[in-house]
């Protein structure tokens, strides 16, 4: 449901390799990309990554479409765990999970499924406490489930059933 949503960055500590160095940036856009790097890639090479305190800085994926999502797959630094929330369609933020990649060295997958589905219009990833050294990455995020569909299309379902009634009741007046 993520795939090709639009990534947005809030905070001031993107691109802040503290001691590793400046590292290698990549343009928020491949956080929904769908490509996953190599496990044990560097944590500031070629990911979206940030050092900095707990909470204070964060990525914005905002879906194309309302979803239900039912699992979230994460790949981002090993060593951190990751704090999710979700927009809902009245505009409102929730929190959803915390999730922890993999523990190895350098980036590494993890992957949750929801006790119940949600729908979403827009997820936050942003650093949770509790462990890890404060630099943090993401290089994909996923989110799994179906398309909620728009109003519209309820209209446009409605207008097709009505009319498939039509006919049928013509036709029964013909015979």
């Amino acid at each position: 449901m993520a795939l090709g949503g639009g990534v947005s960055l809030t905070g001031s500590g993107f691109w802040d390799g503290g001691s590793w160095g400046p590292g290698t940036p990549a343009d928020p856009s491949t956080i929904t990309d769908g490509a996953y790097l190599p496990i044990s890639t560097q944590w500031n090479i070629g990911t979206v990554f940030w050092t900095g305190a707990v909470g204070a800085d964060s990525i914005t994926i905002t879906l194309n479409q309302a979803a239900s999502v039912n699992q979230l797959a994460i790949q981002a630094d090993n060593d951190n765990d990751y704090r999710i929330q979700y927009r809902d369609t009245a505009n409102v933020w929730h929190d959803l999970a915390v999730m922890s990649p993999n523990r190895s060295w350098g980036l590494d997958n993890g992957s949750t499924i929801l006790g119940a589905p949600v729908v979403a219009t827009a997820f936050m990833i942003s650093g949770a406490a509790g462990t890890g050294d404060d630099h943090f990455a993401v290089s994909e995020f996923q989110a799994m489930g179906s398309l909620v569909p728009e109003p519209a299309s309820y209209a446009m379902l409605g207008a097709g059933l009505a009319l498939v009634g039509l006919v049928a009741r013509r036709r029964q007046r013909r015979s």
